[in-house]
């Protein structure tokens, strides 16, 4: 499966899930399980998406969905995660039963109801004693508006910021969708317009931020 950094400038037949409100039912430990899909998606190359060429490559991940309100989680020893879409919501690596990628589902505000709700569930679950070696980080915070403006394809919508995690090291990742006008033969298309390798702080630095204070 290719790097990161093998898939900038190239095009992808995927169109990442916006995620959504999710059942409380079947919560563990305060976190929600089973949100992921496993995901292999075409690679298409060429200097404009109407002239991009299949490349008979595929991206293969498993996709972590987010839920406002809800922790999703998945293992990391099982491949490549991508999750999305980014705004204000933070990824933690942590250690419980294995090494484990959790994406804390805050929305709408700081103080809003999903917002807390998530907080609340995270604060409470990495006090436990097995839970250890906690990191994160917001891919968000390392894109500035100037780059998501210079990503974004005219008529197309605001790009996505997602959370790359592979062979050990996290990313931030720019995905601008193609309007379909725009792309050969109808294929949905999105392009990998940016990465940044993530830089991971401590746990006890992330609870000390203003923003994720409950």
């Amino acid at each position: 499966m290719p790097h990161p950094r093998e898939l900038l400038g190239k095009y992808v037949s995927y169109t990442m899930d916006p995620g959504g409100s999710s059942s409380s039912r079947g919560l563990v430990n305060g976190l929600l399980p089973d949100q992921t899909t496993k995901m292999s998606v075409a690679i298409y190359e060429g200097a404009e998406p109407k002239t991009a060429v299949d490349t008979h490559q595929v991206w293969t991940f498993t996709f972590l969905k987010y839920c406002p309100g809800c922790v999703t989680f998945t293992s990391l020893t099982g491949g490549d995660i991508l999750t999305g879409p980014m705004s204000g919501c933070y990824l933690c690596k942590y250690n419980r039963l294995g090494q484990k990628l959790a994406h804390i589902g805050t929305a709408h505000s700081m103080t809003s109801q999903e917002s807390v709700k998530a907080k609340q569930a995270w604060v409470s679950f990495v006090g436990r004693p097995d839970v250890t070696a906690v990191t994160g980080g917001n891919p968000s915070d390392f894109f500035d508006l100037g780059e998501i403006k210079a990503a974004m394809f005219a008529g197309g919508p605001i790009p996505d910021i997602a959370g790359y995690f592979a062979s050990g090291e996290a990313f931030a990742m720019l995905l601008a969708r193609v309007p379909m006008n725009q792309t050969p033969m109808g294929v949905r298309l999105t392009k990998v317009a940016a990465f940044k390798k993530m830089t991971l702080q401590p746990w006890s630095s992330i609870a000390a931020m203003r923003r994720f204070q409950i």
